[in-house]
């Protein structure tokens, strides 16, 4: 199985054929894992929610829960967009180095093995903001569910920014690197906050 094939299938693969891919092919790497490992987390937020729902049904809840559902579908697909700018980025570099063209194309390679690990760490950052406003609407008994998939999507979301910080040298100019640096740190401090507010909540 190629690459191609390999992305066009990630979502319909055995969890433990995904896992041994992890563990032997050169794809998918952190970024998609950060991805899968995100949805998962948010899934277990969605978990309490749902639960929840089905006891007492109330608006706010519900709308937490569409919510949740719309940051699901946006942000799987993300797993395999990584694995196709890695490959497009890998692509680049490897061109002749005699080739006229190849360091432009690194830098418009580049561009999308930054952006998409942005993405990832954005909708990341929303699944942990619904997260917190999810914690008074979840019963006592799925808390820790939902603290659990918490602690998986900050997780994630240093682990894709990790994407950020390797690539974001090979941008055609220092400003852009600059706003891909920066944009990391805001990112990272902010879901480290979010995490905090949540596990203490928790724990109150």
């Amino acid at each position: 199985m190629n690459m191609t094939e390999q992305v066009d299938g990630l979502w319909q693969q055995r969890l433990s054929d995904f896992r041994d891919a992890v563990a032997c092919e050169p794809m998918p790497g952190c970024g998609a894992t950060a991805v899968v490992s995100a949805d998962l987390g948010l899934a277990l937020v969605l978990k309490g929610l749902h639960l929840s729902q089905q006891h007492h049904a109330s608006g706010a809840r519900q709308a937490l829960i569409d919510e949740g559902a719309s940051l699901k579908n946006r942000l799987s697909p993300l797993a395999e967009e990584d694995v196709a700018a890695f490959e497009a980025f890998m692509a680049a570099v490897g061109r002749d180095e005699s080739d006229d063209g190849r360091q432009d194309a690194i830098h418009e390679a580049a561009e999308s093995a930054v952006e998409v690990p942005l993405r990832t760490a954005q909708l990341c950052d929303a699944a942990l903001a619904l997260a917190h406003q999810a914690g008074d609407h979840i019963e006592a008994q799925f808390v820790s569910d939902a603290v659990a998939g918490a602690r998986l999507v900050h997780a994630a979301l240093h682990g894709v920014l990790l994407n950020v910080s390797a690539n974001a040298g090979q941008l055609g100019n220092d400003a852009a690197r600059d706003r891909a640096l920066h944009a990391r740190d805001g990112l990272a401090h902010r879901a480290d906050a979010l995490l905090s507010t949540i596990t203490g909540a928790a724990s109150d």
